[in-house]
């Protein structure tokens, strides 16, 4: 694999995506369109869920012919700021606290006609709200901060059911990946309770005998996809690494399922399990984490590479949609649904395979200095060697380090030089992330 081909492609795309101020289109937006809000047929249920899969299944120039606004979406952030154990790729704490809604949630910047249900726009929900909350964490908030707190409400009070929580807070629909998203972010907020439990316990025992899920518990969501399988099996792992006991058989039953299952003979993703056909970028995306997370580094290259190849567009720096049926490219571009996720897969991809640890350790320590105040650029396409540098400092250097940081963004504050403040600003954040990972609290001195 090449890992510097790799970063090139992550950070044109991030270069790109911001550049755009994070806004674009969304495979279901289309009730946006400001053609259809114009015609009165928006009151109709039927007539909402036809034009919504009309546009989905429509050429990307239609978009503009029937006015639909390009439109910046929590989740998209969220993956940008650690969701889902992502890399931290930009700072949207305060981007995101401006898009949480007053009862504490985050939802989609669009209205949203399903089978079984419809949401008004913004309006929150499980899963944009755990992405949110997700990224909020990882991004170092505390957990007694008012937005965590009203999260937390919103979740537990907002969404629980009997024995599961709900995609959104006016109706019962249980879906499995929603609601153990849910659980998940509610024992991260508040620690081991109650609710968590019986909504894990509920995940477990829906599994099937062939250890897939299905999608969720109503007839026109038994399918089985990829993308809601790596989910499933992404957080199962998180809860085990956190302590939760008597996951073991259902990881492995649903492991052993997702690779035989969600990838063909070639070790190409799957969008479906069991059955080839149009190939989602999403998919392809949630595989490279997965594979990484669950130890098939190998599989992860051979899948990355493969997207390279034939899903990336150098021209526009950015990933097609997906594989047609017929093997040519879906070249509509999704700024959550695709690029963001490709984004988010990537960086994965970058800090957990390529060259061995130790020649990059070697590599970066080499130009390394110590005793200079760390900072980064946004994006930085050395910061992978920079924090392979930091992981290898004893630890009374990583503290000089911090301290000579700090020195310098106040430096740099009181002088009024804002770009040299955010440099330093991250570089602090890096410090204090990889600090807590090797159990060094920066600000406390041991004995003192």
């Amino acid at each position: 694999m090449d890992r510097a081909r790799l970063i090139d492609i992550r950070d044109r795309m991030l270069a790109g995506m911001v550049a755009d101020g994070f806004a674009g289109a969304d495979p279901f937006d289309g009730l946006e369109s400001a053609v259809f809000r114009a015609s009165g047929l928006g009151q109709f249920r039927l007539a909402r869920l036809a034009w919504l899969q009309a546009i989905k299944r429509s050429p990307e120039g239609l978009r503009k012919v029937v006015r639909i606004p390009k439109m910046v979406n929590p989740k998209t952030l969220a993956l940008l700021g650690g969701a889902g154990q992502g890399a931290v790729l930009c700072d949207v704490r305060d981007r995101l606290l401006e898009l949480q809604n007053p009862d504490g949630g985050w939802g989609y910047p669009f209205e949203w006609q399903a089978r079984a249900f419809y949401a008004k726009r913004h309006q929150s929900n499980a899963i944009v709200t755990s992405f949110v909350v997700d990224a909020l964490i990882e991004g170092r908030m505390n957990r007694d901060h008012a937005a965590l707190g009203q999260a937390a409400g919103f979740v537990e009070s907002k969404l629980w059911r009997e024995g599961y929580f709900a995609y959104f807070d006016h109706v019962a629909v249980e879906i499995h990946n929603a609601s153990l998203w849910a659980a998940f972010v509610l024992y991260r907020m508040i620690g081991p309770n109650d609710k968590t439990a019986q909504a894990v316990e509920r995940v477990i025992n829906a599994q099937k005998a062939d250890g897939s899920w299905s999608y969720g518990t109503r007839s026109h969501h038994h399918f089985v996809d990829g993308f809601h399988t790596g989910y499933v099996l992404d957080l199962l792992d998180r809860f085990r690494k956190m302590g939760m006991q008597g996951l073991d058989n259902a990881i492995a039953r649903g492991w052993q399922f997702y690779r035989k299952e969600c990838f063909d003979a070639d070790g190409r993703p799957r969008s479906f399990a069991g059955r080839d056909g149009y190939l989602d970028a999403h998919a392809v995306a949630q595989a490279m984490a997965s594979l990484c997370r669950f130890g098939d580094r190998d599989g992860a290259i051979r899948v990355s590479e493969w997207a390279v190849e034939n899903l990336f567009d150098p021209s526009r720096d950015l990933f097609f949609a997906g594989i047609k049926k017929d093997g040519r490219p879906d070249r509509r571009n999704y700024m959550r649904w695709t690029q963001a996720w490709m984004v988010w897969a990537l960086s994965i991809m970058i800090e957990n395979t390529g060259p061995n640890l130790s020649n990059l350790q070697d590599q970066a320590m080499s130009n390394f200095d110590p005793t200079v105040p760390i900072s980064f650029a946004h994006p930085d396409p050395d910061r992978a060697e920079k924090e392979a540098a930091l992981r290898t400092l004893p630890e009374p250097a990583f503290r000089t380090l911090y301290d000579i940081t700090r020195a310098a963004a106040s430096r740099a504050k009181a002088e009024g030089a804002m770009e040299t403040l955010y440099g330093l600003t991250r570089g602090m954040k890096t410090l204090q992330r990889i600090g807590a990972e090797q159990g060094i609290i920066l600000g406390i001195r041991r004995g003192g």
